[in-house]
């Protein structure tokens, strides 16, 4: 039981921390964000060029913002380096004298390496080269000296890409590597393509960087690769990522190479390096190309520490549409904990004239992050994410700085304003405060239209305008994605198979076990567990169908024409295949065991009518007077007898007419039943007064199993009860003597093969199975399509305990009646070898008496159940003289009240005996 329950709790807790959770979460806290434009605040002369898909770096020490590479509006890659200065938003170029810079290159994997005085870092690795071919080389900017040095890599690697996804995060402490000398930092790496094919997901690679880098040790910086492989991810390249800790995130991109704006997919992936798992969130913001995806590290809330931004970014308008989110400043929050997406909508930059505006949607934008406000006078009381370039909806590529400001503060849906909202009007600049700044935060996801809808002038938001085209099968969600049910659905229908396991299994304990001799008692507590669960269960499947139809929703908005022909009910697999099934549990199963219950009470009541006396053959009572009917005896005994007297059977002192006993069990119509005085028994007038032993008082055990007897052993007073019975009397005693002597040194019939149940018991049962592993089977496709692997696991393992235990249960024969329990125990008789015979000496003489001079040897059980009685053997019959006077003479006193005799005579002593009833 402990161990059923430490599961349960444990499926439940993890179901409702993942699997139940919507798609969009609107009960999530954010920061108060507000999006302010520093372009026209930025001097100097050697600002970049428009670029997207440039690296972006940040170095607080010096207050310098890094901006490397990229892709001119003319599609070349570039190799400049830009730098930034925060307190003087100025402009420049690297001072350093060094010429061994890195090659033009754009899409490349970058990171800060900051690790005490040894690094001072800006690492970039691979990209796309001038020339199309992806790179591999590993390059690392000096902030301090500003120079670049190559690194070093030893052998082993990803080998050359471009549009990976990783970096570092910067809020992680280098380590100390025992074995590489000085502090140690490490850089991931997923996904990417080289041109021909795209990497998958699971390949996760982790960059170990370590050495020096200073202006008199340019390329004592080195490094190594490690591999490890996590899950079965597809491949994606041009996406968005960020690293939280040794948690990498991709967001959307491609599944192919070259990417464009037709192949962006919906999905993302968080994939935990330290405990080697991922999950997949469901599907909620816009698909799109080369978001920018960062993590927010505003560290007012605790929650805040597990959310990552999702960023502007390009979508393909004739297939997807946001109502317009996007161009107002929509910022889309992951959270990698819970797998919930949310969409808010910040506050803009007000300007001038009090409008407020937002960075268009753009592609390839560069974007960094820190705890801190980058800019303004004043850092503290907000964090600052910096964004740079990209290509707009026309194709214009932009080299625009904005900021997102996070300012210290939190945002829900019940309480939208936060304590620095004032009462003042928008600020704008690099001082603004958050004066009233408000979020809103939106309850629904994207939404999809269907190809019909497109039109030859369709454009393509966020990329250059496109002609008529229909969109891949894998850029339009299918049924499954497009169709949600709430939370409750998503907790009762599985928690109800969940509890229909454990119940099946009580009701098997519940069953009586066949303890050798007869059927044990039945478990009343198992059986009202199982009724239990099982009443709850099916509560739950019940709700959960309901739920499935009234709560239906759409993730994402079909076409006219596609809703003008059907509702949202039963569009899926998923729910066709389960309302199958549960129609076959719910109905099917319940409705065939009512039938098979009221099919077998009817029988059971004719089989009871036609058995009882009212119904059979009757014979006359023994005394006159006697008015009931008594019932006949199956037996051929009874049948011979058939409508002759049948005597008050008496058992005699030595078992002689054992056999001819009633059945206690049923009422036996004597004139005794009338209501007549009670007969008084045998009493003993001449008793003398001596004190009884001890001895006296144990009971005379009697030798029940003993069958041969001669005629010496055949007590003449059964033949004094009546005398109209003498012959039928005489004539039963024989036959039941014959039948006695010969059964009694034969061998035993073997045991009849256990029986199975009938085929529609069978039947029933199969179907209960049958369509309970599918609900199970669908459940778990559920899960591990939409829900993480950890709630996939527990369910899987669930199950497949029950059914050991169940399987375990029917070897051991509980319940008996189940055609696993019969199949086992025919194998076991099967294999029992018979007992030999095993020969003994007749200790019997006289002329009457005829007998085998041997006897089948006794088996373990009949040794077993004979043990609690006493022996009879001759010896005991002999030892009769050797009995004290007490003893003798209560043997004799409950010997003669068993006897219908008026006097008798005992050698050694005289007992005058009165029988009051014949009086």
């Amino acid at each position: 039981m402990d161990f059923f329950f430490s599961f349960f709790l444990v499926y439940v807790l993890s179901f409702i921390t993942f699997s139940g959770a919507d798609p969009i979460a609107t009960s999530i806290t954010v920061p108060p964000l507000q999006w302010l434009n520093l372009t026209g605040l930025l001097s100097g002369n050697a600002a970049p060029p428009p670029l997207k898909n440039a690296a972006i770096g940040y170095h607080d020490d010096s207050r310098t913002l890094i901006v490397f590479g990229g892709e001119s509006a003319a599609g070349v890659p570039q190799g400049s380096t830009y730098l930034l200065n925060l307190d003087e938003l100025t402009w420049s170029v690297p001072s350093g004298t060094s010429t061994d810079t890195p090659s033009a290159r754009s899409l490349a994997v970058a990171g800060c390496d900051f690790a005490a005085s040894n690094r001072n870092g800006f690492v970039v690795i691979g990209g796309k080269g001038s020339n199309g071919q992806a790179l591999s080389d590993i390059w690392e900017f000096d902030f301090t000296s500003q120079f670049w040095g190559r690194v070093s890599v030893s052998a082993g690697g990803p080998g050359a890409r471009w549009g990976s996804v990783g970096g570092i995060d910067i809020t992680t402490s280098p380590i100390q590597d025992p074995v590489v000398p000085g502090p140690n930092n490490t850089l991931y790496l997923i996904g990417g393509t080289d041109g021909n094919q795209a990497f998958s997901l699971s390949d996760v690679w982790r960059f170990n960087i370590s050495g020096t880098l200073s202006s008199n040790l340019p390329d004592a910086a080195s490094g190594s690769w490690d591999r490890m492989h996590i899950g079965d991810l597809p491949a994606r390249t041009d996406g968005g990522g960020a690293v939280i800790g040794s948690t990498v995130i991709n967001v959307g991109g491609c599944s192919s190479s070259p990417a464009d704006n037709k192949c962006e997919q919906q999905d993302s992936y968080v994939l935990s390096t330290s405990r080697q798992t991922s999950l997949s969130p469901q599907g909620c913001p816009i698909p799109r190309t080369l978001p920018a995806v960062t993590p927010n590290l505003n560290r007012f809330a605790q929650s805040f520490s597990s959310q990552v931004f999702m960023l502007l970014g390009t979508f393909d308008d004739t297939i997807w549409v946001d109502d317009g989110y996007l161009d107002k400043g929509e910022v889309d929050i992951l959270d990698i904990d819970t797998g919930q997406w949310s969409r808010v909508v910040c506050s803009g930059d007000p300007g001038n004239d009090g409008t407020e505006r937002f960075p268009s949607a753009r592609s390839g934008a560069a974007t960094v992050s820190f705890t801190e406000g980058l800019v303004g006078s004043s850092r503290s009381g907000k964090s600052d994410t910096i964004v740079f370039g990209g290509q707009d909806a026309s194709g214009t590529y932009l080299n625009e700085l904005w900021v997102l400001r996070a300012y210290d503060g939190s945002i829900t849906t019940s309480n939208s304003q936060w304590s620095g909202y004032g009462s003042g009007a928008l600020e704008s600049g690099v001082n603004a405060d958050g004066t009233h700044v408000s979020v809103q935060i939106l309850d629904v996801c994207a939404k999809a239209v269907d190809s019909s809808q497109t039109t030859s002038s369709g454009t393509t938001s966020g990329s250059t305008p496109t002609g008529s085209a229909s969109p891949t099968s894998s850029s339009l969600p299918d049924n499954q994605d497009v169709y949600d049910t709430s939370f409750y659905h998503k907790l009762f229908a599985p928690l109800s198979l969940v509890l229909f396991l454990p119940a099946i299994v009580f009701f098997r304990l519940s069953a009586p076990v066949y303890t050798g001799q007869q059927m044990s008692q039945r478990p009343m507590i198992s059986l009202y567990a199982a009724g239990l669960l099982a009443t709850v269960a099916y509560g739950l499947g019940v709700a959960g169908l309901a739920l499935s139809f009234t709560s239906v929703t759409e993730t994402v908005q079909p076409s006219f024409s596609k809703r003008a022909i059907s509702s949202k009910i039963l569009q899926t697999t998923h729910g066709r295949v389960g309302l199958a099934f549960w129609v076959g549990l719910y109905a099917v199963v319940p409705v065939c065991y009512a039938i098979l219950m009221l099919t077998r009470h009817g029988l059971h009541r004719t089989r009871s009518f036609a058995s009882s006396p009212h119904n059979n053959a009757t014979i006359s009572p023994e005394k006159p007077g006697s008015s009931s009917p008594l019932p006949m005896s199956n037996d051929t005994d009874g049948e011979e007898l058939s409508g002759r007297s049948t005597p008050r059977g008496r058992t005699s002192s030595l078992g002689t007419t054992a056999m001819l006993r009633p059945n206690h069990g049923e009422a036996t119509p004597s004139t005794e039943s009338l209501g007549s005085a009670p007969v008084r028994s045998f009493e003993v007038v001449n008793r003398p007064p001596h004190r009884r032993k001890a001895s006296a008082a144990a009971p005379i055990m009697e030798a029940s199993r003993r069958a041969q007897r001669d005629l010496a052993q055949i007590s003449w007073m059964h033949r004094r009860r009546s005398l109209n019975a003498v012959d039928e009397l005489d004539y039963a005693i024989t036959q039941v003597i014959r039948q006695q002597q010969a059964n009694a040194n034969a061998s035993p019939p073997p045991a009849s093969a256990v029986s199975f149940p009938p085929w529609t018991d069978i039947l029933v049962r199969f179907l209960l199975h049958f369509f309970l592993l599918g609900l199970c089977v669908i459940a778990l496709v559920a899960l591990w399509h939409r829900g993480p692997r950890a709630t996939f696991g527990v369910f899987l393992a669930w199950v497949f305990v029950v059914y050991i235990v169940i399987l375990g249960l029917s070897v051991s024969g509980r319940p008996p009646f189940s055609v696993i329990s019969i199949c086992v125990e025919r194998v076991r008789a099967h294999r029992e070898t018979a007992t030999p015979d095993t020969e003994l000496q007749d200790t019997h003489s006289g002329p009457y008496l005829h007998g085998q001079s041997h006897r089948v040897a006794s088996t373990d059980r009949q040794d077993a159940v004979s043990s609690g009685h006493g022996v009879y053997s001759d010896e005991g019959e002999g030892s009769e003289d050797d009995e004290d006077e007490d003893s003798r003479q209560h043997r004799i006193e409950q010997e003669m009240d068993r006897r219908d005799v008026a006097l008798v005579t005992v050698p050694k002593r005289k007992l005058w005996i009165t029988n009051p009833s014949r009086d």
